[in-house]
């Protein structure tokens, strides 16, 4: 499959000095006609940040590898959450779920092209088809990433979703708020991210974000940081053999 997926995570100088985990979680797949990035992020005010946001990478990437990819969103999000609370429960069976409470991005998409985005509270998702997008978080509220988290947010509503067809040179990013929130031109910065990408691998993508984020430029940042970058790298309508 002609798509390039590059992830990386790390955690910010606060957790650094105070020996405390990354609580931010990522993961990426490819299996059979099919790829999935996610990306998420564990609230920091939360007892098990770091193992919701874990264990939200690996309910959303079970779910999907049994689930049809044109199931309604809906139904996709319903059985993600309750995976996910079932291996919250397995983990720690007397921990409310708001104690391990997690944001949730993720872009999962086949061999055609066709992406299905899909994010619960803060973070962003950009994209560059023939035209440059967002997938806006819905809260309008001072605190969103507190009322739409796993762990909190039982609605549908508090999701947003979109579906995007890829071309070429395509390009998608995910990224928890440690990043979204210090980028003024995400157009910019995806165009930058677009022409750097498309010539390197991976493992080349991977070892330049991890040097990206471990050097920052915001001052005084304290955040964890994690990120993926999909690089489509096929015709729309060409033929494959998967």
């Amino acid at each position: 499959m002609n798509v390039n997926i590059s992830i990386a995570t790390v955690r910010g100088p606060k957790n650094h000095r105070e020996s405390k985990r990354n609580q931010d979680a990522i993961l990426k797949r490819v299996w059979r006609a099919h790829w999935l990035v996610v990306v998420c992020d564990g609230m920091g005010s939360r007892p098990y940040a770091s193992l919701g946001s874990y264990l939200a990478c690996k309910a959303v990437c079970t779910t999907l590898r049994e689930t049809n990819f044109n199931e309604p969103e809906k139904s996709v999000v319903k059985r993600i959450y309750q995976q996910w609370l079932m291996y919250l429960k397995d983990y720690l069976p007397r921990t409310p779920p708001k104690d391990a409470a997690t944001t949730c991005l993720f872009a999962w998409g086949d061999s055609s092209g066709k992406v299905r985005l899909f994010q619960l509270g803060d973070g962003a998702i950009y994209y560059m088809t023939d035209t440059f997008g967002v997938n806006h978080e819905k809260s309008d509220n001072m605190f969103g990433n507190e009322t739409t988290a796993l762990g909190y947010s039982i609605r549908w509503q508090d999701w947003t979703y979109r579906e995007i067809q890829l071309d070429f040179g395509a390009t998608i990013t995910l990224m928890t708020d440690g990043i979204s929130d210090d980028i003024d031109k995400p157009q910019q910065f995806l165009d930058f991210l677009s022409g750097k990408f498309i010539a390197i691998s991976p493992r080349q993508g991977k070892k330049y974000l991890i040097n990206e984020l471990n050097n920052w430029q915001t001052p005084h940042h304290s955040d964890d940081k994690s990120i993926g970058v999909i690089i489509w790298k096929k015709q729309h309508g060409s033929s494959t053999k998967e």
